[in-house]
């Protein structure tokens, strides 16, 4: 099983810098805490956009946190990788008007 530093360093290669997608958007891994005896998976990831900077946690439970609960294989960091993206993507876009996403993120500047 990966210890939580090595998915840390796995998914901060992943996520990591300029966006491609959402042009001047950049993600920093900030801090991932993975248990040991249930599939959980919490991601704190610090968002650049549009002249801000937010940090936001992520939780995962079941399947999604499974992924890096054995090895750590290019295609489960890879498809964790689209996940994170499309979740930070949906709380982008609703932190304003959803409470459970307002509660996710916290503005830094």
């Amino acid at each position: 099983m990966a210890t939580p530093e090595q998915v840390q360093e796995a998914l901060a290669r992943k996520l990591s810098g300029p966006q491609s997608e959402g042009g001047g958007t950049s993600l920093d891994v900030l801090e991932v805490a993975v248990s040991s005896v249930f599939p959980d998976l919490v991601l704190k990831v610090r968002v650049g956009v549009s002249g801000q900077i937010w940090e936001v946690s992520l939780d995962y439970q079941g399947y999604e946190a499974s992924l890096v609960s054995g090895d750590l294989t290019e295609e489960s960091l890879s498809y964790l990788g689209l996940l994170v993206r499309t979740h930070l993507f949906e709380w982008w876009h609703t932190k304003e008007t959803e409470r459970f996403s307002a509660r996710m993120g916290r503005r830094l500047s």
